[in-house]
């Protein structure tokens, strides 16, 4: 089975690329999404900003389980992988060395496809309300996390979901010639 992350900083177009690649392999969720969804519904507060360590704790918790059953198939596209977990670490200023450790027992396939930061496309919305100098900060971080586990990262271009659907599509297909 081979495991391909998208990842990409909020806003970045990463999410709608994920949901036009069905035809290429299975997918699976973001787990940050999920994870402030479920804590609205059961709380009522808009997200877990206030509790960054438990944040961190379930992202890394759901991250595991969504690599751990995922679907025997030839291609599993993430949305987001357990290097985000190091990055979401960093960025609140926790210790990256659990996340770290979960992300260097789990691997996924190279190349690792990152979604920059595009402002013109960037937009605030009840879950997403960073600003765009802060999704740049964020983008640094998974940039680094995925390097630092050994990762070939392709950046993807500012281009149409269609565009960015043919480069993935194109790429994977001559991955699994090789």
């Amino acid at each position: 089975m081979r495991r391909y992350v998208i990842t990409g900083a909020p806003g970045t177009g990463k999410t709608a690329l994920v949901e036009s690649l069905t035809h290429v392999g299975t997918i699976v969720g973001e787990p940050a999404r999920e994870l402030i969804a479920e804590h609205r519904e059961a709380t009522g507060e808009r997200s877990l900003d206030g509790f960054p360590e438990l944040f961190i704790e379930r992202l890394v918790v759901r991250s595991i389980e969504k690599f751990d059953a995922a679907p025997d198939a030839e291609a599993v596209i993430y949305d987001r992988g357990l290097p985000d977990c190091v990055a979401y670490a960093n960025v609140f200023s926790l210790d990256p060395g659990p996340a770290l450790a979960a992300a260097a027992a789990r691997r996924y396939s190279d190349p690792v496809f990152v979604t920059p930061p595009w402002e013109a496309i960037y937009s605030v919305d009840d879950m997403r309300r960073a600003t765009f100098e802060q999704i740049r900060g964020f983008h640094d971080e998974l940039v680094a996390a995925y390097e630092t586990l050994g990762y070939e990262l392709v950046e993807l271009p500012q281009a149409t979901v269609a565009e960015r659907v043919q480069i993935v599509t194109t790429f994977l297909r001559q991955r699994t010639r090789q």
